[in-house]
Protein backbone atom coordinates (compact mmCIF):
# COMPACT_ATOMS: atom_id res chain seq x y z
CA UNK A 1 0.00 0.00 0.00
CA UNK A 2 1.60 3.34 -1.08
CA UNK A 3 1.83 6.07 2.15
CA UNK A 4 -0.80 8.07 0.78
CA UNK A 5 -3.42 6.74 -2.65
CA UNK A 6 -3.68 8.52 -5.45
CA UNK A 7 -7.32 8.78 -5.25
CA UNK A 8 -7.18 9.58 -1.55
CA UNK A 9 -5.16 13.12 -3.10
CA UNK A 10 -7.47 13.55 -5.46
CA UNK A 11 -10.56 13.62 -3.34
CA UNK A 12 -8.81 15.92 -1.40
CA UNK A 13 -8.30 18.45 -4.38
CA UNK A 14 -12.03 18.24 -5.11
CA UNK A 15 -12.77 18.86 -1.74
CA UNK A 16 -10.83 22.07 -1.38
CA UNK A 17 -11.46 23.12 -4.98
CA UNK A 18 -15.59 22.64 -4.47
CA UNK A 19 -15.76 24.36 -1.11
CA UNK A 20 -14.61 27.61 0.45
CA UNK A 21 -15.23 26.49 4.06
CA UNK A 22 -14.57 23.68 6.51
CA UNK A 23 -13.18 20.66 4.21
CA UNK A 24 -14.54 17.02 5.08
CA UNK A 25 -13.06 14.11 2.94
CA UNK A 26 -12.16 10.41 4.04
CA UNK A 27 -8.15 9.25 3.15
CA UNK A 28 -6.88 6.24 3.26
CA UNK A 29 -3.65 6.23 5.03
CA UNK A 30 -1.02 4.56 6.06
CA UNK A 31 -0.25 4.16 9.60
CA UNK A 32 3.01 6.59 9.53
CA UNK A 33 1.40 9.10 7.39
CA UNK A 34 -1.37 9.22 9.78
CA UNK A 35 1.45 10.27 12.66
CA UNK A 36 2.87 12.45 10.09
CA UNK A 37 -0.23 14.56 9.56
CA UNK A 38 -1.26 14.32 13.49
CA UNK A 39 2.09 15.68 14.35
CA UNK A 40 1.66 19.01 11.59
CA UNK A 41 -1.77 19.50 13.40
CA UNK A 42 -0.50 19.10 16.33
CA UNK A 43 2.37 21.52 15.57
CA UNK A 44 0.16 24.31 14.11
CA UNK A 45 -2.39 24.32 16.93
CA UNK A 46 0.71 24.43 19.61
CA UNK A 47 2.54 27.33 17.61
CA UNK A 48 0.34 28.43 14.95
CA UNK A 49 3.10 27.77 12.54
CA UNK A 50 3.81 24.86 10.40
CA UNK A 51 6.95 23.33 9.36
CA UNK A 52 6.48 20.39 7.28
CA UNK A 53 9.95 18.28 7.55
CA UNK A 54 11.75 16.42 4.82
CA UNK A 55 13.04 14.05 6.83
CA UNK A 56 12.25 12.22 10.61
CA UNK A 57 15.87 13.24 12.34
CA UNK A 58 17.66 16.02 12.23
CA UNK A 59 21.32 16.71 13.17
CA UNK A 60 22.00 19.52 15.95
CA UNK A 61 23.07 21.98 13.89
CA UNK A 62 19.81 21.41 11.63
CA UNK A 63 17.49 21.30 14.73
CA UNK A 64 19.41 24.43 16.36
CA UNK A 65 18.23 26.31 12.96
CA UNK A 66 14.84 25.01 13.16
CA UNK A 67 14.39 25.50 16.79
CA UNK A 68 16.07 29.52 16.03
CA UNK A 69 18.68 28.61 18.46
CA UNK A 70 22.56 28.15 18.66
CA UNK A 71 23.76 24.48 18.36
CA UNK A 72 25.36 25.03 21.68
CA UNK A 73 21.85 25.93 23.38
CA UNK A 74 20.78 23.03 21.93
CA UNK A 75 23.19 20.91 22.87
CA UNK A 76 23.15 22.55 26.85
CA UNK A 77 19.22 21.97 26.30
CA UNK A 78 19.59 18.08 24.76
CA UNK A 79 21.99 17.27 27.94
CA UNK A 80 19.55 18.50 30.48
CA UNK A 81 17.66 16.07 29.15
CA UNK A 82 14.88 19.23 27.70
CA UNK A 83 14.77 17.54 24.27
CA UNK A 84 15.23 14.02 23.55
CA UNK A 85 17.45 12.74 21.37
CA UNK A 86 19.22 9.45 19.44
CA UNK A 87 22.64 7.89 18.80
CA UNK A 88 23.10 7.27 15.39
CA UNK A 89 26.85 5.98 16.43
CA UNK A 90 29.01 8.61 17.87
CA UNK A 91 26.78 11.35 17.00
CA UNK A 92 22.82 12.46 18.41
CA UNK A 93 19.94 13.16 15.94
CA UNK A 94 17.08 15.15 17.33
CA UNK A 95 13.66 13.48 15.99
CA UNK A 96 11.04 15.52 14.59
CA UNK A 97 8.60 14.72 17.18
CA UNK A 98 11.51 15.88 19.88
CA UNK A 99 11.22 19.42 18.36
CA UNK A 100 7.59 19.58 18.06
CA UNK A 101 7.02 18.66 21.62
CA UNK A 102 9.94 20.79 22.80
CA UNK A 103 8.06 24.56 20.86
CA UNK A 104 4.89 23.29 22.30
CA UNK A 105 6.68 22.93 26.06
CA UNK A 106 8.51 26.17 24.91
CA UNK A 107 4.91 27.61 24.01
CA UNK A 108 2.70 26.50 27.19
CA UNK A 109 5.88 28.28 29.46
CA UNK A 110 5.56 31.36 27.46
CA UNK A 111 1.49 31.55 27.63
CA UNK A 112 1.61 30.87 31.79
CA UNK A 113 4.59 33.47 32.41
CA UNK A 114 2.29 36.13 30.07
CA UNK A 115 -0.80 35.23 32.35
CA UNK A 116 1.66 35.46 35.55
CA UNK A 117 3.13 38.84 34.59
CA UNK A 118 -0.69 40.33 33.40
CA UNK A 119 -2.10 39.03 37.06
CA UNK A 120 0.99 40.69 39.04
CA UNK A 121 0.33 43.83 36.73
CA UNK A 122 -3.60 44.08 37.75
CA UNK A 123 -2.76 43.50 41.42
CA UNK A 124 -0.11 46.31 41.30
CA UNK A 125 -1.40 49.80 43.03
CA UNK A 126 0.52 52.88 42.73
CA UNK A 127 0.56 55.89 45.49
CA UNK A 128 -1.50 53.93 48.05
CA UNK A 129 -4.41 53.60 45.93
CA UNK A 130 -6.20 50.37 47.27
Amino acid sequence: MPEILPDDVQALRDALETSSEDVTVTLSLTRKSAEKVLELLEAERSTGAVVVPVKDQFTSTEAAALLGMSRPTLMKLVDAGAVEHVRVGTHRRIPMTALVEYQRQRQLEHDASVAAAEEFRSNITFGGNR
